[in-house]
C-alpha cells in the first residue's frame, strides 16, 4: 500500500471515520482489510474486543505522514458539484429557479 493510502487508513482509524475515503481512491475493501491486517502485524494498529485503535507507534507514524499528505487547501478536498449547477441560459437576470418546471402544480 502506498504511503498516502496508509496515511488515510491510519487517519480513518484514529478519527473513527469512513473507509469510503479509500474506496473513492480506487482501493477495494479486500485490499483495505489486508492492509489493516498488515498494520496490526506491524503494531501500528491494535484489535481488541471488536475495536480497532491506533497504537502509540501508529499514532507517531500518522503524525509523520500527516506533514506530507494532509490536505490543507480547500480545492484539494472539496469536490465541485457540477451536476446541480445551473446552465448559463438559466442564469439570466429575471430567471426564477423552480425545480421540475414541467410538473408545476398549484
Amino acid at each position: 500500500m502506498e504511503k498516502e493510502n496508509l496515511y488515510i487508513l491510519l487517519d480513518v482509524i484514529f478519527r473513527n471515520g469512513s473507509l469510503k475515503r479509500l474506496a473513492r481512491k480506487g482501493v477495494d475493501y479486500n485490499e483495505i482489510a489486508n492492509q489493516t491486517q498488515i498494520a496490526i502485524k506491524n503494531e501500528l494498529v491494535s484489535y481488541d474486543s471488536q475495536r480497532v485503535t491506533l497504537t502509540p507507534k501508529g499514532l507517531e507514524l500518522l503524525k509523520q505522514l500527516e506533514i506530507t499528505y494532509k490536505k490543507t487547501t480547500k480545492s484539494e478536498w472539496i469536490e465541485k458539484d457540477e451536476k446541480n449547477r445551473l446552465s448559463k441560459n438559466r442564469r439570466e437576470k429575471n430567471f426564477i429557479f423552480v425545480p421540475r418546471q414541467n410538473e408545476l402544480t398549484f
